[in-house]
């Protein structure tokens, strides 16, 4: 089989033994097979079941520890496949970014319920696209700038790492 682009829906409906309208049905396009994550939907019930008392990027991150501490090694390095096909390929990139903008929306109504504030809220949808934009980038950055050995290639590792850094603020940057 080649790489991405000559992989079709069909090749992969075959190799699973399903019918390519199932496929279909349940991922409506091929950046989808890449992109659905089942640790996406548990984040986020993570996130809300932080104690009320935690504030919104510490609930975060504890959230974000939580779910990667349920992942067994082989899902850890699907999840790196799947971060550094996202960075490679532009077509798997930009619908990642479709997913993120549509979980946006979802994210900052569960930071607004968290803060008790309205998810219209300036401080609300400032918080909720720092954490969203870098979830983005840290995962995009692991995948271009560190080598495929290196420990530092840890996307949640990235991730908390960045969350501390906006946590604590930058100073005069």
């Amino acid at each position: 089989m080649g790489g991405y682009p000559e992989t079709t829906v069909s090749m992969i409906a075959e190799e699973v033994g399903v019918a390519s309208r199932t496929c279909f049905r349940h991922f409506p396009t091929k950046p989808d097979m890449v992109l659905w994550d089942a640790a996406d939907y548990d984040l986020l019930a993570h996130f809300r079941a932080r104690p009320t008392g935690e504030g919104v990027i510490t609930a975060f991150r504890e959230a974000l520890r939580a779910g990667y501490a349920t992942q067994s090694p082989d899902q850890r390095v699907l999840e790196q496949h799947r971060a550094d096909l996202i960075a490679a390929i532009p077509e798997i990139r930009a619908a990642h970014l479709d997913h993120l903008t549509s979980a946006a929306h979802e994210f900052t109504a569960a930071v607004a319920e968290r803060s008790g504030r309205q998810p219209a809220d300036r401080d609300v949808v400032a918080v909720s696209g720092a954490i969203i934009g870098i979830m983005m980038i840290s995962q995009l950055d692991v995948s271009r700038r560190a080598a495929p050995s290196s420990p530092h290639r840890d996307p949640a590792a990235a991730i908390d790492d960045a969350l501390a850094r906006l946590e604590r603020g930058f100073g005069v940057l």
